[in-house]
C-alpha cells in the first residue's frame, strides 16, 4: 500500500464510495492480517485454564470486554500502519467523550479524518446484539464508517503458550450515513399496530415510538445490528451509489456472519456429539447444506426452506444421500431441533433454544 494513497484515505479527502472500497478491499484485509499475528492475540489470550462466564450476564460482559480490546487493538494497528510508512502527522485518536464514533483520524492540528464506531460480534452468539442507533444529524456522510470484527476463538499451537485465543473470521464496513438510512426507512415504515393517535420518529436525542397515544424511547430492536434491513423490503429509499453499495453490502454481511458462526458451532459440537473429529461439508447437489461428522449433521433452517420451517421430505432426502442417522437443525438465532432418520421417516427427538443445550438425546419424540 502506498504511502500517499494511505495518507489520502484516512485523511478523509477521497469521496465516501471509494473510501469505502478501498477500505474494504485493501485496508481491512491488512488490519485482520496484523490482529491475527500472535503477537496482537497473546494480548488477548486464555491461560493456565483461565474459564469464561458461562450464566448469560457475565458472559455478556465478558464479550463486551473482549469487544474492548479488539477496538483498541484495531486503533493500536492504525498507528502502526501509520508508523511503518513513515506517516507521522496522522494518529488515530480516541473519543473519550463516550459518543459515536470511537475513533477518529485526525492530524497534528487537530484536523479530523476518517471517524470509526466499531462493533464486535462473536460469531456463536445467538443474539449479536451490537447495537447502531446514532441518529443521522451526528453523523457526517462522507467520512463516518462503522467497521465490524467477526471473531471466535481458536485453540492453536504457538509460541506464546496460551489455552487459545480470538481469531478475527472476517471484518465488515459500511458507510454510516447510508446504513443509518436504511434503518431509518426500515424502522420508520413498520410501526406498531398500537400507535393510538400518536406517531413514530425521532427527537434531538433518540428514536421514539409510541403505544395508545403514550410516547417513549425506543429500546427494542431499533439499531440492532443484525435487524437494520430485511432484504426485499417493500418500502426502499430513493438510492445513489453509495446507498445500493451499503444495502448490498449489508444484505451478505447477515447471511455470511450466520453461515460463519453456523460453521463454528458445527466445528465445536459436531466432533463430540459423533466421536468423530473428521468433519466435512454436506452439499444437496452444488448447493452447499450444512456439515457432517460420521453419521451426524447440522444443517441451517433456511437450506430447507426460505420460510425458515422445516420441509420434512427434504430433509429426509438429504439425511439418505448423505448418509445421515441424526441432525441439527438450527435457525438463524442458532434455536435448534434434532431428528433422527427411521425406517418409514423421520421423527423430532429435541429441541432447544441455545446451542450449549445441544446434546445426544434418547430417540424419545417431543411434543
Amino acid at each position: 500500500m502506498k504511502s500517499t494513497e494511505l495518507r489520502e484515505f484516512l485523511s478523509g479527502s477521497v469521496g465516501p464510495l471509494e473510501t469505502l472500497r478501498w477500505l474494504q478491499q485493501q485496508f481491512l484485509p491488512l488490519i485482520v492480517n496484523k490482529l491475527n499475528h500472535r503477537d496482537s492475540r497473546k494480548r488477548l489470550a486464555l491461560y493456565g485454564n483461565d474459564r469464561i462466564p458461562e450464566n448469560e450476564r457475565n458472559l455478556t460482559d465478558f464479550r463486551n470486554r473482549i469487544s474492548l480490546v479488539i477496538e483498541y487493538e484495531f486503533a493500536r494497528m492504525i498507528t502502526l500502519t501509520l508508523r511503518e510508512d513513515k506517516i507521522s502527522d496522522l494518529f488515530c485518536a480516541y473519543v473519550v467523550a463516550n459518543r459515536f464514533p470511537d475513533l477518529e483520524i485526525r492530524n497534528n492540528d487537530g484536523r479530523l479524518g476518517l471517524r470509526f464506531e466499531v462493533k464486535c460480534l462473536q460469531s456463536i452468539a445467538e443474539e449479536k446484539s451490537a447495537n447502531f442507533s446514532t441518529l443521522r444529524k451526528d453523523i457526517q456522510p462522507s467520512t463516518d464508517f462503522i467497521v465490524v470484527f467477526l471473531w471466535d476463538w481458536l485453540t492453536d499451537i504457538s509460541r506464546t503458550r496460551w489455552d487459545r485465543a480470538p481469531n478475527v473470521l472476517d471484518a465488515y464496513v459500511f458507510n454510516a450515513s447510508t446504513l443509518a438510512t436504511l434503518r431509518d426507512w426500515y424502522w420508520l415504515n413498520r410501526p406498531p399496530p398500537n400507535l393510538g393517535k400518536g406517531y413514530q420518529g425521532f427527537d434531538v436525542r433518540f428514536a421514539v415510538n409510541c403505544t395508545e397515544g403514550e410516547f417513549n424511547e425506543e429500546e427494542g430492536n431499533f439499531g440492532k445490528l443484525l435487524r437494520l434491513w430485511k432484504r426485499d423490503f417493500s418500502y426502499k429509499p430513493t438510492g445513489n451509489g453509495v446507498l445500493e453499495q451499503t444495502e448490498s453490502d449489508y444484505n451478505d454481511f447477515k447471511a455470511t456472519v450466520i453461515n460463519r458462526g453456523f460453521e463454528t458451532l458445527a466445528h465445536q459440537f459436531l466432533p463430540m456429539l459423533s466421536g468423530v473429529s473428521a468433519v466435512s461439508k454436506i452439499k444437496d447437489g452444488q448447493q452447499w447444506e450444512g456439515f457432517k461428522s460420521s453419521k451426524m449433521g447440522f444443517l441451517l433452517a433456511s437450506s430447507l426452506s426460505n420460510s425458515g420451517r422445516v420441509k420434512k421430505k427434504k430433509l429426509q432426502r438429504i439425511m439418505n444421500d448423505s448418509d445421515l442417522q441424526e441432525v441439527w437443525v438450527l435457525r438463524d438465532m442458532y434455536q435448534w431441533r434434532h431428528y433422527r432418520l427411521l425406517e418409514n421417516g423421520i421423527e423430532l427427538i429435541d429441541k432447544g433454544n441455545k446451542p450449549k443445550e445441544i446434546k445426544v438425546t434418547a430417540s424419545r419424540p417431543v411434543d
